[in-house]
């Protein structure tokens, strides 16, 4: 993701949790705190914050979200627990996530799904992350009331669970299970080599770099001195 602020939208799960109660609820499972539906509505909020990170910039490329772009209703995320990752037997597949999402249209055609957290280090609501895709922003449209949007964020998939079933939200799959899909979770989720990342690589190069600068910065001086006085020390007489 490329807003800086990407986090793991599942953590924070009490903090959402309290939150989340005595406020108004979504259309789908899960409670909506007034603070994040506010934000969700507010001019200088959401929307802002999408044309701040992802719309139009000096490069002229981004979405240009006009006077024309609007949100659609705003639903609680849930994710798995780590039982149920683990292939364990449970009652409690999934729980509530620090994690809302936000359909997003321009001119009224949907143009993809804006995610939004309470970031637990200002206790307000945030863009977190934008997914343009037009079809995961159409089929949040008209969910049932009884079923959970589930974040499934190791394999960045989204789904609808109604009782035992998934239903993919984004991209391709079929309708399964919660007990057939647990059992794709060994193969999906593959230990992965881990990969360098450019950015942090330069960072570290360049925190070295300048690390190495202080060094030497400090230490010519005293180098200095010693040749200097080891060049003022009269040679030993040979008499």
């Amino acid at each position: 993701m490329s807003y800086p602020v990407r986090i793991i939208a599942a953590a924070g799960v009490v903090l959402a949790a309290l939150l989340g109660v005595g406020t108004a609820a979504s259309a789908t499972e899960g409670s909506v705190p007034a603070e994040v539906a506010d934000y969700a509505a507010a001019p200088d909020g959401l929307i802002a914050a999408l044309e701040d990170f992802y719309g139009v910039g000096a490069d002229g490329k981004g979405i240009d979200f006009d006077e024309t772009t609007t949100v659609g209703r705003v639903d609680r995320a849930f994710g798995f627990t780590p039982d149920y990752l683990a292939g364990e037997d449970t009652d409690v597949p999934v729980l509530i996530a620090n994690e809302w999402t936000v359909p997003v249209s321009i001119a009224d055609k949907p143009v993809g799904v804006a995610l939004v957290w309470i970031n637990p280090a200002t206790v307000r609501p945030q863009l977190a992350d934008f997914v343009q895709d037009r079809e995961f922003a159409g089929a949040l449209a008209d969910l049932p009331a009884t079923a959970s949007i589930v974040h499934d964020q190791p394999r960045e998939a989204w789904l609808l669970l109604e009782e035992t079933t998934l239903t993919p939200l984004l991209g391709s799959g079929s309708t399964t299970t919660l007990a057939a899909y647990q059992r794709t979770l060994d193969t999906d989720a593959a230990p992965v080599e881990p990969g360098i990342n450019l950015g942090s690589a330069l960072s570290v190069a360049t925190i070295v770099g300048v690390a190495l600068i202080v060094v030497l910065v400090l230490l010519l001086p005293i180098v200095w001195r010693l040749r200097k006085a080891r060049a003022t020390v009269p040679e030993p007489s040979d008499d």
